[in-house]
């Protein structure tokens, strides 16, 4: 799973939309013009860390338990870290299922690989990284100087939530379930990102960092994004949707709300210790912190249905999508919108996705054909409807919907495509049902 994968690196393209103020904002005419200054060395990164631990202790509300330990590292060992974790949590035999998957449903254009996206752009991204296997934050040799101090702040933070919380251990306890997978994720890098912001606002208020700074980064490489905003939009919500909605989480559905001398201590210990769920709570904050609002997933299980398919057809995998991707589904506009930008966080969402109950997908293969099926619950028969409504229409494609449940069927399923789509969503249905009954 991609969030495993992305926990606790620094991705940089989010500084200047989050945390750069009035005449500084991002979107203006951008002329791309290299950082002239040297990337810092391993003693400035050290005397750098040295100096601003105690302000992140300060607006986290924690103290450092131990030292964090701090390397360089170049843009080999980076992609080395980022394949060994992809190795352990997110290997090789699973991003194919999820890729084929993806390109059945349209999430991906056809023959694209998935794994060389995040790693393209990852390598033009992140800037620095905190391993929570070794205690140790790496900083890429060829940051940018400019931002420094915004990635030094956002890794010591993700380093003394780790001495508290224990970050792997957090992603652990998810069992695989990626929509808590994406819980966990948004509450790690919404809080590296919400401390890296307030840090950034306090020194802009100081005078310490300058308008001139700001502009030098947003006109670097890794300010501009190229790379990252060249990937589908599948990958960039995955990639930037932590820090992006995690943050917005964090703060309650109000980044107008950003503290100027802490972060909310008590809904972050919170936050760890009972992490989202689902990307629902965390586009919907209400459904979190809101008792009487609180909305957790249905259930959603889909018996193998190979035999339907027919002779040759073998079940490969399955997993779970969220609000957060299904919205791309459901909106014609999807490639419009700019993930690393902070200005309307609820674009990530539409009105087809929201009132996401559960969903459930699988892929299918034979030889190289592939099926993918979506099942779907949700909170009401209308918004069953909307969803429905909402996904694009395909030859090829089977969409049914009973009450509150919608199943979709694509790839290469042919005359058999209608006939899958009626055994998943009786299997929901089945589910459903017993569910509902248990509750009444």
């Amino acid at each position: 799973m991609i969030a495993a994968v992305l926990l606790s690196l620094a991705i940089p393209c989010l500084v200047p939309a989050a945390a750069i103020p009035a005449g500084g904002e991002p979107g203006g005419a951008a002329h791309p013009a290299p950082d002239a200054r040297p990337a810092p060395d391993a003693e400035s990164v050290r005397a750098l860390v040295t100096s601003i631990a105690p302000a992140v202790e300060e607006i986290r509300g924690l103290r450092f338990k131990k030292p964090v330990a701090v390397e360089m590292a170049d843009d080999a060992a980076a992609r080395g870290h980022f394949e060994e974790r992809m190795r352990a949590e997110w290997p090789e035999s699973r991003i194919e299922i999820e890729q084929e998957a993806y390109i059945d449903l349209g999430l991906l254009p056809a023959r694209t690989g998935l794994k060389a996206c995040v790693l393209d752009a990852l390598e033009e991204q992140a800037a620095g990284y905190y391993d929570p296997g070794r205690d140790a934050f790496f900083v890429l040799g060829d940051m940018p100087r400019s931002i420094a101090s915004f990635i030094v702040a956002h890794e010591l933070t993700h380093a003394l939530d780790d001495q508290y919380f224990d970050i792997d251990g957090m992603l652990e306890k998810t069992g695989g379930d990626d929509g808590r997978a994406g819980g966990v994720a948004a509450v790690v890098e919404g809080s590296g990102t919400l401390v890296m912001t307030i840090y950034i606002v306090q020194e802009i208020g100081s005078g310490r960092l300058t308008s001139d700074a700001a502009r030098e980064y947003q006109e670097s490489e890794v300010g501009q994004a190229k790379r990252l905003k060249a990937t589908p939009q599948i990958v960039q919500r995955l990639l930037v949707g932590p820090y992006v909605l995690g943050m917005y989480f964090l703060l309650k559905g109000n980044l107008a709300a950003l503290p100027r001398v802490a972060a909310p201590k008590g809904d972050l210990e919170r936050a760890f210790r009972d992490p989202p769920v689902s990307w629902e709570q965390v586009l919907h904050p209400e459904k979190y912190w809101n008792e009487e609002a609180r909305d957790l997933p249905r259930p959603v299980a889909i018996p193998d249905l190979s035999s339907t398919l027919g002779e040759g057809w073998a079940l490969q995998g399955e997993g779970g999508f969220g609000e957060m991707v299904l919205a791309i589904l459901t909106d014609p506009g999807a490639e419009a919108l700019d993930p690393t930008s902070f200005q309307d966080p609820q674009r990530w969402t539409n009105a087809g996705a929201a009132g996401w109950g559960g969903d459930r997908w699988q892929l299918y293969r034979r030889g190289d054909d592939t099926v993918t099926v979506l099942a779907t619950l949700w909170d009401s028969d209308r918004d069953a409807r909307e969803f429905r409504a909402a996904l694009p229409r395909s030859t090829g494609r089977a969409i049914r919907r009973r009450r509150d449940a919608v199943v979709l069927v694509t790839g290469e399923a042919g005359d058999r495509a209608r006939a899958l789509a009626r055994e998943a969503l009786r299997a929901v249905g089945r589910v459903a049902g017993s569910l509902r009954a248990r509750r009444s």
